[in-house]
Order: structure tokens, then C-alpha cells, then sequence
């Protein structure tokens, strides 16, 4: 999950749980970069309900979401 990360935010340092929203390291745009990739990636659907901030606050966060999403 890390390299989906740097491949969308080049040059960004991210740890397991770095805030990637509060250190401004995806805004808007590149969540919607980061669930296009999980969704070809994974083969998993991304709800709209499912874009929540909590889902991809951190590198950790978001393998949790992929995690549910596999049940």
C-alpha cells in the first residue's frame, strides 16, 4: 500500500501510520486516485459510503478497510 501512496504522491516519505490526510500527503483528488487504484488493483468495489476519511487516514487504516472488504 505504501508504493500506491509514493506512486501517487511522489517524493513522500509514509510510514505504516503516517496521517496521510492531517500531513496533507493525499487531498481529494489523489483519494480518489488511491480507491481507483485499490478497485483495479484488488478487484474490490468502493462504495460511496466506504470514502470515508477514516478509511484512508494512514497506510494501516486503509489495508484494515481492504481487509473488510474481503469478508
Amino acid at each position: 500500500m505504501r508504493a500506491v501512496i509514493r506512486d501517487i504522491s511522489p517524493g513522500q516519505e509514509v510510514g505504516d501510520d503516517t496521517p496521510l490526510i492531517a500531513e496533507r500527503i493525499i487531498d481529494s483528488l489523489t483519494l480518489l486516485k488511491v480507491v481507483a487504484r485499490l478497485e483495479r488493483d484488488l478487484g474490490i468495489h468502493v462504495g460511496d459510503r466506504d470514502i470515508d476519511p477514516r478509511n484512508f487516514e494512514s497506510v494501516r487504516a486503509i489495508a484494515a478497510f481492504i481487509e473488510s472488504k474481503d469478508r
